[in-house]
């Protein structure tokens, strides 16, 4: 983006976005005269911010940006305005980047309003909870969304829109700023992360905004290697084997089986994985998300189960440096199936989509969904790559491989 323009850009950007927002539903807030003088700030600038300079962000509306509003993901909140950017924000605002708009988390926080809709199918889950970013930039509205990631929350809507979804390693960016807030000692699987169409805009992003900020003390300064520096060759990669509990639709095994072979064509070993570590992992989370209600005794055990389970994947991972696998087990469902598997309480049991993006959150390792092309009426496929703790140069570089 050249120092003069940005403002005719971003003009453009909202046009599109508005029209998106009729569509799907995927836009919480706008604030476009705050967005608009923001773009004539980069005009008005003698040089280039930096290597963002007026390029469209959005963000979840569970991340503060200041001067948005920031509810949350609920009615309580809907007239909160945070005072400063979350540090994630703040590091690509510096380097040029101007926020377009706050996107809604899930279905948003109005139980009443419209639900937020697929960008190919309407009749369709974009998935959660980062689904307004995912229905964004599968759109082509913004290049690049701002989301978080518990159990796959960038991940699983990345997948079923047909963009890149980074979950970068736990710890590697600061959740400052994130609302409601997390930690490492009241969720230590939660990081935020990116969504985009463009990968190597998204490898920019983790590296415009990693590293400590001084304030969220769960992030140690433990550099990043650029993916360009991997070697290909000296990397080994398993495919996660199939689980009679869990089965995969016939496109998303032979998507995983593709994805395999390029891999191996670029240079990667091709080792196996033995270890059926899905059940184990949906276990360990249904605990977590029952720790409120549990005893003293039940919520230590289940504190154990969690380490000695990461333990276990180091141990697994020691000779695997990119393991393969499903995102979903199928692409992206009807709305009307979802609704069918409410219960009485007008919840859906959420883990058996995630169950396939739960394990790496919670080993903390970076995540990567792949976009894979798309199955026989047109709905995105997808691959998740993940590797080690702080390697996630690994699944950038495995990434790029598959493009």
């Amino acid at each position: 983006m050249s120092t003069r323009g940005v403002a005719g850009a971003i003009d453009a950007t909202l046009v599109s976005l508005h029209a998106l927002d009729e569509r799907t539903h995927a836009v919480e807030w706008f604030e476009d005269d705050r967005v608009r003088a923001d773009a004539a700030r980069l005009d008005a600038a003698p040089v280039i911010a930096g290597q963002f300079h007026g390029v469209p962000v959005t963000v979840k509306d569970w991340i503060d940006v200041e001067g948005f509003p920031c509810a949350g993901g609920t009615p309580v909140h809907r007239d909160r305005r945070p005072t400063e950017d979350a540090t994630v924000v703040a590091r690509l605002r510096a380097a040029g980047a101007v926020v377009v708009g706050k996107t809604r988390p899930w279905d948003g926080w109005d139980p009443d309003g419209p639900p937020v809709t697929h960008p190919v199918d309407a009749a369709r889950v974009p998935g959660g909870s980062s689904s307004g970013d995912a229905v964004v930039t599968a759109a082509g509205a913004a290049p690049l969304g701002i989301g978080s990631d518990s159990g796959g929350s960038v991940r699983l809507p990345a997948a079923w829109c047909g963009v890149f979804g980074l979950r970068p390693t736990t710890g590697r960016l600061p959740g400052t700023g994130h609302f409601p807030r997390f930690g490492d000692r009241s969720d230590g699987r939660t990081t935020i992360g990116f969504l985009g169409s463009d990968l190597a805009l998204v490898e920019h992003a983790l590296r415009a905004t990693a590293g400590p900020d001084g304030l969220d003390g769960a992030v140690p300064p433990v550099p990043l290697a650029p993916s360009a520096d991997v070697d290909l060759g000296a990397l080994r990669v398993a495919l996660l084997p199939p689980d009679p509990d869990w089965p995969v639709s016939g496109a998303v095994a032979g998507a995983c089986e593709h994805a395999v072979g390029m891999l191996v064509d670029a240079g990667m070993t091709r080792v196996e994985w033995t270890w059926p570590w899905l059940a184990e992992t949906r276990a360990i989370t249904l605990g977590y998300w029952q720790r409120t209600i549990r005893s003293g005794a039940d919520a230590s055990q289940q504190l154990w189960d969690w380490d000695r389970f990461r333990r276990r994947y180091l141990a697994a991972a020691a000779d695997v440096d990119v393991l393969l696998s499903p995102v979903a087990a199928d692409v992206a469902p009807l709305r009307t199936a979802m609704d069918a598997r409410r219960g009485e309480d007008g919840q859906v049991d959420l883990s058996e989509d995630f169950v396939f993006t739960l394990p790496a959150s919670l080993t903390g390792s970076p995540a990567l969904s792949v976009p894979m092309g798309v199955d026989a009426v047109g709905l995105p496929l997808a691959v998740q790559l993940i590797a080690r703790p702080w390697e996630d140069a690994h699944v950038l570089a495995a990434a790029r491989a598959l493009g």
